[in-house]
């Protein structure tokens, strides 16, 4: 009997506390309509971003729903009750975007696929035993000048069959695109004393792309993760991201594969290492007591993606040599243009370069891809800058001119649970806009654990 009226009274009290709080809803909703000015401008301005989600346009709903709480917390007459309907406001911003975009595919648009990637998984031409020998034959006939050795095998053929075929546009692409800086990384190969032939090498890894990332996060056109390129002394932070730079990362490139081929003392091994890391290589090594590259790639050892690196890069090689006889061409899309180094006052906002030397903001951040940020390190007094060849020295006087920009920044922020911008932006005295800004953030959705860096001031 005890039991039924504790059940009772306890389903009574759900039920009055639910009721209590739809009538708080409600009248939380009718309230705003009552209210000053500024609140009436804060919902219809919300109301606008919703219908404009609503339509697919996620950028101009973003612009409404930032205005949103920017009216709010720029309104000194809502007195008291402003945190009630900032949390309000957030609160459904916030659900009415991620429910939006977990509906859709929010890819980073600016990244390019590393073409590695696409290389491991092209389906390989199966050549009799009569179609090896007669390439072989004419490969010894030709005697292509190589800078090291170049076996040519059924697998090394069956990729040239393949990127004359399924591959042949992006091996196109990527042969255009090297020209533009081909001759720079066979030169800085010579002075490294290694064969200029490796210089060929981001026809497979990257397809020659400067922004190309790779789904193990390998990025730039020499694809080095992260920690490798620490090692080989290239900068990578939350502003500069030195595998982004092309000679910078072909320097440390060099030296890797350098160092790699002084350790084993062949390049097929040393661009095995390079592709797979030493760890299974040295595996392979020790366990088959060989440092053939193909008795190692015909065991369990190596990833696959690493036994086609190699015949994958000497099928490219061969292509390179003799472009017209595999159905190719050499013929820029695009003008090499020449440019010179500057070197500026830092930190430095990008936009302030622009105005001065009249160069667009975006041919600045084509020119130097390592400025992952919209202005130059803060902890060097000077920056080195690409600049076009064509900009006059009036111009150069006004850049070192400029004065170093001071920026402020809170800190670093780990997001918990529950945790939305809006919130942050106000908990930290800062806005929506330039969280994202400085994060490079796409959308207003962030997830726990996530990593902001929080900025203070003109941004």
């Amino acid at each position: 009997m005890l039991k039924s009226k504790i059940v009772v009274l306890f389903s009574l009290f759900i039920l009055f506390n639910a009721c209590s709080f739809i009538s708080k809803n409600n009248n939380f909703e009718k309230d705003l309509k009552n209210r000053s000015s500024h609140l009436k401008r804060a919902n219809l301005t919300f109301e606008q971003g919703k219908k404009t989600l609503l339509n697919g346009h996620i950028k101009e709903s973003e612009y409404y729903f930032d205005r949103t709480i920017n009216i709010l917390l720029d309104s000194d007459s809502i007195g008291s009750t402003n945190k009630e309907y900032l949390d309000y406001y957030i609160k459904e911003i916030s659900e009415i975007e991620l429910n939006y975009l977990k509906s859709r595919d929010t890819t980073n648009s600016n990244q390019q696929k590393a073409f590695l990637d696409e290389v491991i998984s092209t389906p390989l031409f199966h050549l009799s035993k009569e179609e090896i020998s007669k390439f072989k034959k004419k490969m010894d006939e030709k005697h292509p000048n190589y800078t090291i050795p170049v076996v040519v095998n059924s697998k090394v053929i069956s990729f040239l069959k393949a990127f004359q075929n399924i591959k042949h546009e992006n091996i196109q692409r990527a042969l255009c695109r090297s020209q533009k800086y081909i001759e720079k990384f066979k030169k800085i190969f010579r002075e490294n004393k290694i064969p200029e032939d490796l210089a060929y090498l981001p026809i497979i890894e990257s397809g020659f792309r400067v922004k190309a990332v790779s789904r193990a996060r390998a990025k730039g056109i020499w694809q080095f993760m992260a920690s490798t390129a620490r090692m080989f002394g290239l900068r990578v932070d939350w502003v500069i991201d030195e595998r982004l730079d092309p000679i910078k990362s072909t320097h440390a490139a060099a030296e890797y594969l350098k160092s790699l081929f002084e350790e084993y003392g062949d390049w097929y091994i040393a661009l095995a290492c390079y592709n797979g890391g030493t760890r299974r290589v040295n595996k392979a090594i020790r366990k088959l007591k060989t440092k053939d590259f193909f008795n190692i790639a015909r065991s369990r050892y190596i990833r696959r993606e690493t036994k086609n690196y190699v015949p994958a890069f000497l099928a490219s090689l061969i292509i390179v040599k003799s472009p017209e006889e595999y159905g190719f061409n050499l013929d820029l899309t695009h003008p090499i243009e020449n440019t010179k180094i500057i070197k500026i006052p830092s930190p430095i906002d990008l936009n302030a370069v622009s105005l001065k030397s009249k160069i667009s903001y975006t041919k600045l951040k084509e020119l130097n891809p390592e400025l992952i940020r919209d202005f130059t390190p803060f902890d060097k007094k000077y920056y080195y800058l690409r600049v076009p060849e064509s900009v006059d020295e009036a111009s150069i006087l006004e850049l070192k001119r400029l004065p170093p920009q001071k920026k402020y920044f809170v800190g670093w922020y780990k997001v918990r649970r529950g945790d939305s911008l809006y919130a942050i932006a106000r908990k930290f005295g800062t806005s929506v806009k330039k969280i994202k800004k400085v994060n490079k953030l796409r959308s207003n959705l962030i997830r726990p654990g996530k990593q902001l860096l929080i900025p203070r001031g003109r941004i």
